[in-house]
């Protein structure tokens, strides 16, 4: 994705929107691939944390790597969730084109509420153009919801499966995120 020009600014902080000779920005967000089953014992969430994907779960993880490459939905910036399952899917969607994203895996976004996703997404870099963020149901089906607005799609009101994509296009800086719905989100399944 192209960025703004050398020393232009864009978004809320400069009054700036984005023109047509600049990409709006795009919000990608994945719930991560199948994953191996929750053992339900004593120690149940530190053995969440550590499940990882289930067969069909790295097929689908590959699958969905090709068709973001097919669809040039390459991230400049992307957020994992620090449970294995998030970081195995991103490690499975394969390499991009250079220059490579920044990744960032943190803890903040395992098992977040849709409030914590907003808040880490709202303080991307606005040269960050295209932000992948992977992470776990609710909480990123029910922010996907929240960005849609009353208008959702009834395809996102029923639920959103693993490795399921939900791409928005953002005509803000990335601190107003939220500020307004995000009509026609797109979906990629593998």
């Amino acid at each position: 994705m192209s960025g703004a020009p050398s020393g232009a600014q864009s978004g809320p902080q400069s009054g700036v929107q984005p023109g047509p000779e600049q990409e709006p920005r795009r919000l990608l967000l994945l719930r991560h691939a199948k994953a191996t089953t929750a053992d339900p014992g004593p120690n149940a969430e530190q053995h969440d944390h550590a499940r990882d994907l289930a067969e069909r779960g790295r097929h689908d993880a590959s699958s969905m790597g090709r068709a973001l490459r097919r669809l040039s939905l390459k991230p400049d910036l992307v957020l994992v969730s620090s449970a294995r399952r998030t970081e195995r899917t991103w490690t499975l969607l394969g390499r991009f084109d250079d220059p490579q994203p920044v990744v960032t895996i943190t803890d903040q976004l395992y098992l977040a509420e849709p409030f914590e996703l907003l808040s880490v997404l709202r303080r991307t870099p606005d040269a960050m153009r295209t932000v992948l963020l992977i992470g776990h149901n609710p909480g990123i089906h029910q922010l996907a919801l929240q960005l849609a607005g009353q208008d959702a799609p009834h395809s996102l009101q029923a639920g959103l499966g693993t490795c399921t994509l939900v791409s928005f296009v953002v005509r803000s800086g990335w601190d107003a995120l939220g500020a307004h719905p995000l009509p026609n989100p797109e979906f990629v399944r593998p």
